[in-house]
């Protein structure tokens, strides 16, 4: 069953990072667009697809956590570690693109008795160095979370 389990785990990882790469092109390609009804069409697909990503992290979670289960690897420093990034890396990224898109998606809409956002104020929103901030620190998670799946330190 463990190969099972470490399969379930691989065919999550695929699919997370495929559906999240989406989101990733949406926080690279709005910054070079003006027209809110188009970055809007931008931020709902960004909205699917990171439900699709929330799919494979569940099988992500359930295969690994299944396969070290199966193999007795709870007692490995490598898995907790590999935890630990992943929960830090999760809260990271969230924090950081949760505030901004939702309030970009606020300002494009006009939301609690505001006017949508005027070109210039989006303008100088979208030229933000967040969605490098956030791809920083999914990078370096998923290259920690590559080198301790494969070196498994400890």
């Amino acid at each position: 069953m463990y190969q099972w389990f470490v399969f379930t785990h691989l065919v999550g990882l695929v699919l997370f990072v495929f559906a999240h790469g989406v989101s990733a092109f949406v926080s690279w390609q709005i910054r070079t667009l003006r027209d809110p009804a188009v970055i809007t069409g931008y931020l709902a697909m960004s909205q699917q697809a990171t439900r699709v990503a929330y799919v494979g992290l569940l099988l992500l979670l359930i295969g690994g956590a299944a396969a070290a289960t199966e193999a007795g690897l709870w007692s490995q420093p490598w898995v907790w570690g590999s935890v630990i990034v992943l929960i830090a890396v999760f809260v990271g990224m969230y924090a950081l693109a949760a505030s901004y898109y939702y309030k970009l998606r606020d300002l494009l809409a006009g939301k609690e008795g505001q006017p949508p956002i005027g070109a210039e104020a989006l303008a100088t929103y979208l030229d933000s160095r967040r969605p490098e901030a956030i791809a920083g620190v999914g990078a370096l998670g998923l290259l920690v979370l590559g080198w301790l799946m494969v070196v498994k330190p400890g």
